[in-house]
């Protein structure tokens, strides 16, 4: 949610019509009103991989982690992990890096 505000920062702060939050970011990057958006991307980027694969692990529009251990074990191996703890650590740390790029952008 996060990097969907900042993107929708930059439209309007910029007049762009752009509703892919993805290529919004990007095109930040491009005009260089967006600080430290590398990671940004890359970790909203990740972000949106497992939520495509909760989509297709699910059937359904599911966004939500389960929290259920056996069924969450089984989205960390889809997503690439060998175990559940290091994929909470890295979902984790991808949100950490989304959130401190947003504190950038809207220092409080």
């Amino acid at each position: 949610m996060d990097a969907e505000f900042i993107a929708q920062w930059l439209c309007l702060g910029h007049g762009w019509h752009e509703p892919n939050t993805l290529r919004a970011l990007e095109r930040g990057r491009e005009n260089r009103v967006l600080p430290d958006a590398d990671p940004l991307i890359e970790n909203y980027r990740r972000l949106r991989r497992v939520e495509g694969i909760l989509r297709r692990w699910s059937y359904e529009g599911e966004t939500v982690l389960p929290d259920d251990p056996a069924p969450f074990y089984r989205v960390a191996v889809r997503c690439g992990f060998s175990d559940a703890p290091a994929f909470r650590e890295a979902i984790r740390e991808w949100r950490r890096a989304i959130r401190a790029a947003y504190l950038k952008v809207f220092p409080t």
